[in-house]
């Protein structure tokens, strides 16, 4: 493949420095691209206010696919065009066979407007990025709309959590991780893969015309789906596995310096 349509990375582990900022390199690099017509999106499993705080007025990228595939952001207006729920009934569901499955799980859930949690999960809720501001609440009911759903156990850690809920939810719901000690539901077939692949879809791309990068669990559909996956070297082993190439670390602008010279 040479010089693909679409471009499309994770943010936090991948685009982003370790200091969780684009590095004066990789804004250079995605501009250009962008002023050369490739398309730039950003696939990640945060949520617009946090992604934003990132990006917004740098000119980098096109679109944000946030939540895991769960919202679809337009940066240019900093306005939400798309949001994928979980389906209302799957989501009282998982809640049920959470609280069966395992003690001390405590949930934390994306609304359109707000976010809510379990006390159990206030010591993340109050740290994490996005959810700032919000604190413990009920749980949603069938009204509500819930774009995506955090999970956390006080021993099981994210991926041995992310499995054990393999093994116990009977809903079609979607499991990823990211860097953060939570699994992330999303709703059935909702990931970061089948929300670009529709965008792509829209602006008359083919797979074979895509390139994506990541690092994490919630990359692996990503990079499966594209014409050449790319995994960074800090990837998960697993994230590894299903990448076509891996290249370089993203502390050292890999993602830039392997667009640069894909393109030049």
């Amino acid at each position: 493949m040479v010089r693909p349509r679409l471009v499309v990375s994770d943010l936090d582990g991948t685009l982003l420095g370790t200091a969780g900022q684009l590095s004066p390199t990789t804004i250079d690099v995605l501009q250009r691209l962008r002023a050369d017509g490739v398309t730039v999106v950003a696939a990640t499993g945060r949520a617009p206010r946090s992604a934003m705080a990132r990006l917004r007025d740098l000119g980098v990228v096109d679109a944000l696919v946030c939540s895991n595939g769960s919202i679809v952001h337009d940066p240019a207006d900093d306005e939400t065009v798309r949001r994928h729920p979980i389906d209302s009934q799957h989501l009282l569901d998982a809640f049920r066979s959470l609280d069966a499955a395992f003690d001390g799980v405590a949930c934390c859930w994306e609304l359109d407007d707000r976010y809510g949690w379990d006390a159990g999960f206030d010591h993340i809720g109050t740290t994490h990025e996005d959810t700032t501001g919000f604190g413990v609440a009920d749980r949603p009911t069938e009204v509500d709309v819930v774009t995506k759903l955090m999970v956390a156990h006080p021993e099981l850690r994210r991926l041995e959590l992310r499995d054990a809920m393999r093994e116990v939810l009977e809903v079609p719901v979607t499991l990823g991780c990211s860097g953060v000690e939570f699994v992330e539901i999303t709703g059935h077939l909702v990931d970061k893969a089948s929300t670009v692949a529709a965008f792509a879809v829209e602006l008359g791309i083919d797979r074979e015309d895509v390139i994506a990068f990541g690092d994490n669990a919630n990359d692996l559909e990503l990079l499966a789906w594209a014409g050449v996956g790319v995994a960074v070297e800090n990837a998960l082993p697993e994230t590894k596995e299903v990448a076509d190439r891996v290249i370089g670390h993203h502390a050292d602008d890999a993602v830039a310096r392997h667009l640069r010279e894909l393109y030049t």
